[in-house]
């Protein structure tokens, strides 16, 4: 069919269009809505002009640069929901997205392969030819006018209207002509309007103004930090708050050119803060920062742990969801992750708990007892679990976890002959805890790090690999003591969390993580960058607080960071 061998020859035109998206940020200036502008001092300190046409960039005014990000699988599965209103999910047949820095969403390393063209190629067709359906629901809202009646106009239309939404910026009349050439070799052919719609429509979803969030420089090789577009911001702060595309709002702000006011743009972070779709923070951010998307692929050995199963796992999961959103939509201060005197259980959970009066599979907010030992989301069973072995609790996960993750903190990789898990011990060997055995590891050369590690574990002891609370660990009493080498010292899970949650560094890690959530990218520390004076500004605010998630989000979002962007210096090679 025409349909197919035009979208074919098309595509590989399209994709090479992406080599001029070279991943440099711009942000709106005061010119005409959306635009991008150069005009001297809109932003402050920018460097001065070096030799050869670089620019020289002044200490801590550098924004920093995005390489140009591809929607990832949870992206591209939201984007054509709220797009398109389907309910399939094709992203879900496409390859894998690469973690970068703990997040799937790091624009680095979110490449592109010969599979992934073949399959947006398939997802095109499939969604256009659903969405064109004459059953379907969606047909009404795309055919605003009548195709076959009117013509060349009508579908100009309808291509403008639609690439406006997903290209999430406007359709320029030469794209549009580009695209009306399609549609011309449809109907040279035979076909009817209809059908070199569908062929347009599809080449939009095909192109790299679909698949990417493009971010242009004016001037690809200056480094003098320029602000973004109206439209270049309103895709970022969408994709950050809900993973998906602007909505109708939004994308009306960038076209009337308010975002480039930072007291608009925040009233926008606090409307989107309020809309369901920013489950995603918690489903995408928190899932990743916290570990509660490996709990489906946590796997205890079923016959040390019979008890294990489904619901159990799924209330495992539920609970740090529904803690995690206390805090980033229902004001919960973020300290309480840590400090929290309550939960949320069901009657599965509760019992694995040990937590009396709690009926039904519904989740529920329990004020927990004293004599519970659970509080706080480091005697949560779904951060204890993923961060055990199937057989075995391990200190040295937990502990690593803590620090990584909590504290920001960088752990060195073992040495290869430490990488095995510690052997059991022999048969006839004396009884020894799992904290005795693993004083191999402050011998050099693991000292250096396990000295750290293993004491924040060894709080954690109490617990077994689901989560269960133990106070013997085989035949020997637990100890769940610890000092850590500053010579803080604690019992215990309740009082580690306290330690942690009082640390200054405890709030610098939330900051860097989200920060580096929203931007896609990992924070500089060159003394000419913006990075470290914004997050130290930023997690400083946020203590000083009282710890408000959405006090950090409206900071980030309305930084010089995410508003701004610059070019790459040439260096010879293609940029």
């Amino acid at each position: 069919m025409t349909r197919i061998s035009t979208h074919i020859l098309l595509l590989p035109a399209l994709v090479l269009s992406a080599s001029a998206c070279t991943g440099r940020i711009s942000q709106q200036g005061a010119s005409a809505p959306g635009s991008a502008s150069g005009a001297a001092g809109t932003v402050g300190g920018a460097g001065a002009s070096g030799a050869a046409g670089t620019t020289v960039v002044a200490r801590g005014t550098d924004p920093g640069r995005v390489t140009i990000h591809r929607l990832n699988r949870t992206e591209y599965n939201n984007t054509v929901h709220d797009l398109l209103g389907t309910a399939t999910r094709p992203a879900d047949q496409f390859p894998p997205d690469d973690l970068g820095l703990g997040f799937d969403n790091v624009a680095d390393v979110l490449t592109i392969s010969p599979v992934h063209m073949q399959l947006y190629q398939s997802a095109a067709e499939a969604l256009v030819n659903e969405a064109l359906a004459t059953t379907g629901t969606e047909r009404g809202k795309l055919l605003t006018c009548d195709v076959e009646a009117m013509g060349d106009p009508c579908v100009r239309s309808i291509l403008r209207t639609f690439g406006r939404s997903a290209w999430r910026r406007p359709v320029t009349d030469a794209e549009i002509g580009t695209l009306m050439t399609v549609v011309g070799v449809a109907r040279t052919n035979g076909d009817k309007w209809e059908q070199g719609l569908n062929l347009a429509l599809q080449a939009m979803l095909v192109s790299p103004n679909f698949i990417y969030r493009v971010e242009l420089d004016p001037n690809p090789t200056s480094l003098t930090p320029h602000p973004l577009t109206n439209y270049e911001l309103a895709t970022r702060l969408s994709y950050f708050l809900w993973s998906s595309m602007p909505d109708a709002a939004l994308a009306a702000a960038a076209d009337a050119g308010t975002l480039t006011d930072k007291a608009q743009l925040a009233a926008q972070v606090t409307r989107m803060l309020k809309d369901p779709k920013a489950s995603a923070l918690v489903d995408n951010f928190a899932g990743q920062w916290l570990y509660t998307r490996l709990v489906d692929d946590a796997a205890p050995d079923p016959t040390m742990f019979p008890t294990f199963d489904q619901p159990l796992r799924d209330a495992m999961k539920q609970e740090t969801t529904l803690m995690f959103q206390d805090i980033i939509f229902g004001g919960v201060a973020a300290d309480q992750l840590l400090l929290a005197n309550y939960t949320y259980a069901n009657d599965r959970l509760a019992q694995h708990y040990g937590l009396p009066a709690i009926t039904g599979s519904a989740m529920q907010k329990v004020t927990l007892p004293a004599s519970s030992h659970r509080g706080g989301f480091l005697t949560q069973a779904s951060f204890l679990t993923v961060n055990s072995h199937p057989t075995s609790n391990s200190p040295v996960l937990r502990g690593k976890w803590i620090l990584e993750q909590l504290m920001c903190q960088t752990i060195a990789p073992p040495p290869n002959a430490a990488m095995a898990q510690l052997a059991p011990p022999a048969a006839n060997a004396p009884a020894q805890t799992l904290r005795d055995r693993l004083t191999v590891h402050h011998m050099n050369p693991c000292a250096v790090c396990h000295v750290v590690m293993d004491p924040l574990g060894f709080g954690l002891e109490n617990y077994d690999p689901i989560g269960q609370y133990r106070t013997m660990d085989g035949t020997l009493p637990v100890d769940s003591s610890g000092t850590l080498p500053d010579g803080r010292s604690f019992n215990g899970a309740i009082e580690l969390e306290g330690i942690v949650a009082k640390d200054p560094g405890f709030a610098s890690c939330i900051a860097q993580k989200l920060y580096t959530y929203a931007l896609g990218r990992a924070p500089q520390t060159t003394p000419n960058h913006m990075d470290p004076a914004i997050l130290q500004t930023d997690s400083d605010a946020f203590r000083a607080a009282g710890y408000p998630m959405a006090k950090l989000v409206t900071d980030i979002v309305t930084g010089d960071t995410f508003t701004q962007r610059r070019g790459e210096a040439a260096t010879g090679g293609m940029q």
